[in-house]
């Protein structure tokens, strides 16, 4: 790598919900550090949006809820100070992949990004195991763990070749990242619904872990309020198994949601690659994302 063509310093600031991208987070951060480039990462959640001044890039993460970015990344980065002669990077994370509408998340956040006097200079899609309502077979979702490290460093290669890659997505993309801010109001209504179980054991974890500060104890049980983004924190985290939505249940993966575990068990021997050859409409996207110009990881 050439690290005279990056700048100086970067920024890697990122919101995650279940963990998936913190991790895409940590493996860039890794992976400058370890060819001497100068990173900061930082949690949107917990940093102020005037930790940013100095960076020369700033890199956002973010997951994709309804086609476009997390409501409280675009809400951050619209904060953000005025700059110039900044530049800033988008990396989303999907279970899905760069698939209609999907291709359309990062358009706000563009926007939002160029009137505080950012110059976009690259954008790319990672995919993760997927959190909600339904997630693909298992050998898929072990390989996008194993081969995140090989992703990033490809995009890493691309951003120190000077390398600019801007999306044009459709209109009916768009159209979709457009009507999906309506899961804002759903997710409201999800959240406020979730009760405790009597398992619930008070430990206040999930108090402490939701990035909206929407949850308070009650009686001595967790009650939740109007201000839910949908994240799943609370329910896939929590020790007991003890919280439980009222509406909108399809969304709660039924064996959970365990990133940890997963990552465990990614480091084992790889498993079968015939689903390479699959058409399968649910998961091409994720199965593209796996095939696509990575022959160095599957020919190993």
């Amino acid at each position: 790598m050439d690290v005279q063509k990056i700048p100086k310093k970067l920024i890697l600031a990122y919101f995650s919900g279940t963990g998936c991208t913190k991790a895409v987070c940590d493996c860039f951060e890794e992976q400058l550090l370890n060819v001497g480039i100068d990173c900061t990462k930082i949690n949107m959640v917990t940093c102020k949006q005037l930790d940013v001044e100095e960076a020369d890039i700033l890199i956002i993460f973010s997951p994709v809820y309804a086609f476009r970015l997390a409501s409280i990344t675009e809400k951050w980065v619209k904060y953000l100070p005025r700059v110039q002669n900044k530049s800033a990077i988008i990396i989303s994370v999907s279970g899905g992949g760069e698939i209609s509408p999907n291709t359309a998340c990062r358009v706000q956040c563009k926007r939002l990004l160029k009137r505080k006097g950012y110059k976009l200079l690259y954008e790319k899609m990672i995919v993760m195991p997927s959190n909600f309502a339904i997630q693909a077979e298992q050998n898929l979702n072990l390989d996008l763990l194993r081969i995140l490290p090989y992703k990033v460093n490809n995009i890493i290669l691309d951003i120190l070749s000077g390398k600019e890659r801007i999306t044009s997505p459709k209109f009916q993309d768009r159209f979709f990242a457009v009507i999906g801010k309506a899961e804002h109001l759903g997710a409201r209504f999800f959240g406020a619904s979730i009760r405790a179980t009597q398992n619930c054991n008070k430990c206040g974890l999930c108090i402490r872990n939701c990035p909206q500060k929407n949850i308070k104890m009650v009686n001595g049980l967790p009650k939740f309020g109007f201000h839910c983004m949908w994240c799943l924190k609370c329910i896939y985290n929590c020790p007991c198994k003890a919280l439980l939505p009222g509406i909108l249940k399809f969304s709660v993966l039924k064996s959970g949601f365990d990133l940890k575990k997963m990552n465990e068990k990614s480091k084992e021997k790889p498993g079968d690659l015939e689903y390479r050859h699959y058409k399968n409409i649910l998961w091409q996207g994720t199965i593209d994302y796996l095939c696509y110009d990575d022959d160095y990881y599957f020919n190993k």
